[in-house]
């Protein structure tokens, strides 16, 4: 009796196995899993992406917006030995010419304040993110940190991000507000000094990323 029930004990075990193996498979099958499961990303930046720099005057709110005009390395990431973070490779650089305030005072005040001629791009460097993102296809906020070039300073910066799917890759935005002093410079002054620019801007980027790996 007691080897019939170790024989059906042993039978019943082998189902389970099968069940489990197949769980397996699908699993790094699935993109989604594969994706944490390699501890490597490598994104395009798609030309639909854009970037902006929002302020304000004593009057009214402004907007520069370049958009599809700007140089992009693939970004590159791979978790770290100790598993803790994303170590990050790759940049994004923009002319500041080619930020369009639509209003040509806007643009002549904007390019002089970023001494556009002196330092005619701004870059932000991709250093780390706090792990790899998830491609389920819902937003997912994670936190990161770039180091932003402009007006011939450097300054390094964390970053809150959200990471969404889109219906022809993801989409990865972040923002940051800034003071004009953070980068040694003085905010513009127009009319003799009547319309006053506050001495916070708001830098915004919406990149739109090929996949999600």
């Amino acid at each position: 009796m007691m080897e019939a029930t170790n024989y059906i004990r042993r039978h019943a075990i082998l189902p389970l196995i099968g069940m489990l193996c197949t769980f397996v498979s699908f699993k790094y099958a699935n993109p989604q899993y594969a994706t944490h499961a390699s501890g490597e990303l490598h994104w395009t930046v798609l030309p639909s992406s854009f970037i902006t720099i929002n302020g304000s005057s004593n009057i009214n709110t402004f907007g520069c917006e370049a958009s599809g005009t700007f140089k992009a390395d693939r970004l590159q990431g791979s978790v770290s030995k100790d598993g803790k973070r994303v170590n990050m490779k790759g940049a994004i650089t923009i002319a500041i010419n080619q930020f369009d305030c639509h209003n040509r005072m806007l643009n002549a005040d904007l390019r002089k304040t970023l001494k556009a001629d002196e330092h005619p791009q701004m870059t932000i460097r991709f250093v780390s993110l706090e792990r790899m993102p998830l491609c389920d296809g819902g937003e997912d906020f994670i936190s990161g940190s770039v180091v932003i070039e402009l007006a011939g300073q450097r300054k390094p910066l964390n970053l809150r991000y959200a990471f969404s799917k889109t219906n022809t890759g993801y989409k990865l935005e972040g923002s940051r507000t800034f003071s004009f002093a953070d980068f040694n410079l003085t905010p513009p002054k127009k009319v003799g000094g009547l319309v006053k620019v506050k001495d916070q801007f708001d830098v915004a980027f919406t990149l739109l990323l090929d996949n999600c790996k």
